[in-house]
């Protein structure tokens, strides 16, 4: 009875050990997984901070355009009071 005891242990203890490998596996495999996953958040990351400093230099463009516009308006409206003077 003990050896029986003693073999059906030991045949318990092989499968925990053959059970924890294939969650090590597993547990790679996640791991894996989530290394992209993070790799892909960086990029999608990286990719919102270009497209938001593009964003920005466009506004900036369109604030000189508009001044411009501005300016120019002002210089026209100028033009146009010195003749309605004469």
């Amino acid at each position: 009875m003990k050896k029986l005891i003693g073999i059906l242990g030991a045949v318990v203890l092989c499968a925990s050990l053959l059970g924890g490998c294939a969650s090590t596996k597993e547990i790679k495999a996640l791991q894996d997984q989530t290394q992209q996953a993070l790799q892909q958040a960086q990029q999608a990351q990286q990719q919102c901070q270009a497209s938001a400093q593009a964003a920005e230099s466009a506004a900036q463009r369109a604030e000189q355009a508009a001044r411009k516009a501005e300016a120019m308006a002002a210089k026209c409206e100028s033009i146009f009071m010195k003749h309605m003077k004469k």
